[in-house]
């Protein structure tokens, strides 16, 4: 008899948390990460490279934000932009510390938001995050830094700083990556 409430009273527990169990709506499950990817860019906005670079020689304002990893966007970068992150950005996009270390201002929710990866695919999810932050101004510059250097090899920057060795993360991106 006592096994038996034991039993009932373990089963009952597993019920339980089993049914206060969240998981992700079966719609929002993806096979794999370039099915999330191909609905972030459904989602969003892309500007293509000569658009930008239209936009970049034009008066029009904007913020440039390169969401790759630190260690990429010191080894060059789209002049003007600043980085943040994709894994960091939902974090750091309100925050005034940021920005006043790049000597700017915490955009508005409506200011012009370009951001730009290795390819377009990060910074697709990096623009869905902030649109659902409320941000409503926002395009991913198609094709990224990889299409951006073979177009326009001569206008970008870099912070290495002479004689620095590379880090291994560094090195990585170099084989790949998004």
């Amino acid at each position: 008899m006592k096994t038996t409430k034991v039993l009932l009273s373990v089963s009952l527990i597993i019920s339980m948390w089993g049914c206060s169990m969240k998981s992700i709506p079966e719609e929002k499950a993806y096979e794999n990460i370039d099915e999330m990817i191909a609905e972030a860019r459904s989602l969003t906005d892309d500007l293509s490279i000569d658009d930008f670079h239209a936009l970049m020689n034009s008066d029009s304002a904007y913020i440039l934000i390169d969401v790759r990893l630190p260690e990429e966007h010191k080894k060059g970068f789209i002049p003007g932009s600043i980085s943040i992150p994709r894994g960091v950005i939902e974090f750091r996009i309100n925050s005034e510390k940021v920005w006043d270390e790049e000597g700017m201002y915490v955009p508005e929710k409506n200011e012009f938001l370009v951001l730009y990866c290795k390819k377009s695919k990060r910074s697709a999810l990096a623009a869905l995050a902030l649109e659902q932050l409320g941000y409503t101004n926002i395009k991913s510059i198609s094709g990224g830094w990889a299409e951006w250097t073979a177009k326009y090899p001569e206008i970008k920057e870099d912070k290495i700083e002479v004689g620095a060795e590379m880090n291994a993360a560094a090195e990585e991106e170099d084989s790949g990556g998004c």
